[in-house]
């Protein structure tokens, strides 16, 4: 029996397989697996991180089908997505889909009560308290998503036109967003029209650099995603939350900027979303969450 660990986010799509007995067979990426960004590629890029992890391991393909699979992705916290992936199955002997966020809280804290702010691509909230998990947010880009990769990096090109309209402040972010596109309006239109989430993040590193250079701009940007951040977590407080990891790759930028304003403790995540993946398949196969 081989256990996999799925996480699939806005940007990558990782997985994890190993022994009954735990030992990492390998593990290997590929592209998003976001639902909400299309059920066909999810599926497709979810096989290939499997087909890959295994064959990490020297395993053919066809290995698949002996595998236990847990399955974090994003967005199958909208049930009908969650639906529509499980009814098309994947070529494995049996998966279990949560959404991302509780799979990442089940690597966090183990079997303990905990909270984590998912803070990536997206953005996505878990408290797991006596065995139940309660989430808030992570309803998509569209919609939620506040204090993202991908928001921060809308809000830096919104910016950037109001700057370029002179309606809005410019500074050191908008003069850089606007290089980016030649000085072109017409060429943020087209990018932002056909753009995925994950295309917007790749504008939230700059966003920070220029916050942490002092530039009123970005700042104010992110001080906007803070807040919204400090809003959800001491909203898990109010649950009952004492404990909360920060998840993704935008939880170190965060981090410093969260410390003192949230009513949770700040603590470091006991293992990754993967290994979340691995206890959801265990448990789904009847045995202990974690290896003996």
């Amino acid at each position: 029996m081989i256990f996999m660990g799925v996480d699939g986010g806005g940007t990558l799509c990782r997985a994890r397989a190993v022994t009954a007995a735990g030992r990492i067979i390998g593990e290997a990426e590929t592209g998003t697996a976001n639902l909400l960004a299309g059920l066909d590629q999810a599926r497709v890029n979810v096989v290939a991180a499997m087909t890959a992890a295994l064959a990490k391991g020297g395993m053919p393909p066809s290995v698949l089908g002996d595998c236990e699979v847990g399955l974090g992705l994003a967005g199958a916290n909208v049930v009908s997505l969650h639906r529509a992936f499980v009814a098309a199955g994947l070529p494995v002997a049996r998966f279990t889909l949560e959404s991302d966020a509780f799979v990442a809280c089940r690597g966090a804290h183990g079997n303990a009560d905990g909270a984590i702010a998912i803070l990536g691509t997206g953005s996505a909230y878990v408290a797991r308290l006596q065995g139940s998990f309660t989430s808030l947010g992570g309803w998509g880009f569209d919609l939620s998503d506040q204090g993202s990769g991908a928001d921060i990096g809308r809000a830096a090109l919104r910016a950037a036109l109001l700057a370029h309209d002179r309606i809005g402040p410019a500074d050191g972010l908008t003069d850089a967003v606007l290089a980016r596109f030649d000085h072109d309006p017409g060429a943020m239109v087209a990018f932002a029209k056909s753009g995925l989430p994950r295309d917007f993040g790749t504008f939230a590193p700059l966003v920070f650099d220029n916050a942490d250079a002092g530039e009123p701009v970005a700042a104010a940007i992110v001080e906007d995603g803070v807040r919204h951040i400090a809003a959800a977590v001491d909203r898990l407080a109010v649950l009952g939350v004492s404990a909360v990891a920060l998840l993704g790759g935008l939880a170190p930028r965060y981090r410093g900027r969260l410390a003192g304003r949230i009513a949770p403790a700040i603590v470091d995540p006991a293992a990754d979303a993967m290994a979340g993946g691995i206890a959801l398949a265990r448990e789904a196969a009847g045995l202990p969450a974690e290896f003996s």
